[in-house]
Formats: C-alpha cells, sequence, structure tokens
C-alpha cells in the first residue's frame, strides 16, 4: 500500500516538473547530449563564472552560443572518459580530489575570509565610480555570402568573374525573397534567413559557409572596416548590396542586433570582485595567514617528518 501511494505521489509530481520546465525560463534546455540537458540556468551559471578575460572573448565571438558550442564539445570528452572508466583510475580520482579541495579552499578564502577586505559598498563604489569598464558595445549578429578572386586552386577567378558570381548569388536571393502580399512579417523573416543560409552554404567560399555564413555576434573593430560600416548601418532582415572589401565580394545579412548599453552591476560583480581581490592580494594573504595560524595553534596536529622520502 505503501509503494502504491508512493508511485501515486510521483506521477502525480510530473505535471509540475513540467510545468515548472515551461514557466521557469532557466530550466528550458538548451541542448541534450547522449541524454544529459543542459539548461538555459546550467549555461547561465557556467557562463557567469568565466574570468574577465575569457568572458570578453566570447562576449566578441558570439557570446554564449560560441561558450556552448565549447562546452558541450568538452562533455563529449567528459562523456567518453566517463563511458570508458578512465575517472576511476587511482591517479585521476587524486587530481579530481586534489582540484575539489583547491576549489573550496578558494572559494572560501575569496567569499568568507576576503569578505572584510573585498566588501559590497566598495565593489558597488569601483562600480559606480568607473561607468567606461561596464559600457557593453552594439553588436549585429551577422551572416555573409564572399566570392572570392583568387590565382590558383579549384575555385580560381579573376575579379570580374568574382563579381559576376555575386551578382548572380543576389539575383537568386532577391527572386527568393519576394512574398505573396499579406504574408506575416515573422514568416517573411524566417524564410529570408533560411534562404540567405542556404544560399551561403551552397556558393560561400570560406570557413563560415559551412554554417550558413553565420559569423556571430560582432562588435565594431573586430571585422574589416568595408565590412562593418556596411554590417552596422544596415537594418535587421535585410540583405546588403554587393560589399567588396580586401578578401573579395560579399552579400552581408543582419540577423540580429544589440544597442549599446551598460551592463548591470550584479552581472559585473563577480568580475569586479576578480579584480578588486589583485588589487588587495597583500592584504588577502596576510588574512589566510592569521587564520591558518590561528587554526594550527587550535587543532590537535602532529608532523612526522622522519617518514617524508
Amino acid at each position: 500500500m505503501k509503494k502504491l501511494i508512493a508511485a501515486m505521489a510521483a506521477l502525480a509530481a510530473l505535471p509540475l516538473l513540467a510545468q515548472d520546465a515551461k514557466t521557469d525560463p532557466a530550466q528550458k534546455p538548451v541542448a541534450v547530449i547522449n541524454g544529459e540537458t543542459i539548461t538555459a540556468g546550467k549555461l547561465d551559471q557556467l557562463y557567469d563564472r568565466l574570468g574577465t578575460q575569457m568572458r570578453a572573448q566570447y562576449d566578441a565571438q558570439g557570446g554564449k552560443a560560441a561558450y556552448l558550442e565549447n562546452y558541450l564539445r568538452k562533455r563529449l570528452v567528459v562523456q567518453e572518459a566517463i563511458k570508458h572508466g578512465f575517472d576511476q583510475k587511482p591517479d585521476v580520482k587524486a587530481d579530481m580530489q586534489a582540484s575539489a579541495e583547491s576549489t573550496l579552499f578558494d572559494r572560501y578564502v575569496r567569499d568568507v575570509v576576503a569578505e572584510s577586505i573585498v566588501t559590497e559598498a566598495e565593489m558597488k563604489k569601483f562600480y559606480d565610480e568607473n561607468p567606461k569598464n561596464f559600457v557593453i558595445p552594439e553588436k549585429v549578429k551577422v551572416r555573409h555570402i564572399i566570392s572570392v578572386p583568387t590565382d590558383n586552386g579549384p575555385n580560381k577567378k579573376t575579379k570580374g568573374e568574382a563579381q559576376e558570381k555575386i551578382q548572380r548569388v543576389a539575383a537568386e536571393l532577391h527572386s527568393q525573397n519576394v512574398f505573396p502580399s499579406g504574408t506575416a512579417p515573422d514568416v517573411v523573416a524566417r524564410l529570408e534567413l533560411q534562404h540567405f543560409a542556404e544560399a551561403a552554404k551552397k556558393y560561400s567560399e570560406d570557413a563560415a559557409a559551412a554554417n550558413g555564413g553565420d559569423l556571430g555576434w560582432v562588435t565594431p573593430g573586430t571585422l574589416d572596416p568595408q565590412f562593418e560600416e556596411a554590417a552596422f548601418r544596415m537594418k535587421k532582415g535585410v540583405v546588403s548590396g554587393i560589399i567588396e572589401t580586401k578578401f573579395g565580394y560579399h552579400l552581408i545579412f543582419v540577423e540580429d542586433r544589440q544597442p549599446a548599453g551598460t551592463q548591470a552591476y550584479e552581472q559585473a560583480r563577480s568580475q569586479i570582485r576578480e579584480y578588486l581581490m589583485t588589487q588587495h592580494a597583500a592584504e588577502v594573504v596576510e588574512a589566510v595567514t592569521r587564520l591558518t595560524n590561528s587554526l594550527r595553534s587550535n587543532s590537535k596536529m602532529a608532523v612526522f617528518p622522519e617518514n617524508i622520502h
């Protein structure tokens, strides 16, 4: 009878769990890899733990989507290692234990021992007094199709031939992007993106072609100046005219854009603390030394140097 009641309770809970995933954005899956679900909340947690420099690199090269791609590749290797029992090797288990111990030490020093040194008030003051450090530049999520003049290889062609090719692609896209009157704007946007991505896979001549010409999120100063000038003045969801750069002839499609803004304090907080910890490094070391001296004097400890080989 008890087993029956427990089973009924578990069944009753299932709709609630499903409802949580529907109503809580953090519970929505961003990827499922060999049965392992990565939720939006888990991705946010991992991304927020990145160091300042690494976070800035990802922000400039695709943000969380780019990080997720790298993380999934890492998880595949980890899953493979576990599948073969590699995590059970004595030396590997010892390294994993040492890593866990190091993490616990570092976090305790950061969050407890240094709490009175790098205070919330100091972090907030740094944020308020250094607004330029937290400016988020305008970004565009951009795709392109490129035709490259080259003197050798299977795609050998003159500048004129490269230009003619991109003109043909532009004409093909223009003919595809004619829709019946009254077509819903979201349908038009989805089809235009689909047409451009398919054309990029078919015609573009760089590594991004396999991903539908996707260059990810781009900030000013990261790409060719002529390319950027066109991309940042374009409207979302519009195919550009032919843009010439030193690399060749491009068609550009701006998939999305984000205006410039300021990083919220809560988002910047861990980066600020990381920076201020380095500024107060000597004080933190002194605090740790005081703590370990106190703990040692109040602990039972025996050391046997004669057994050290």
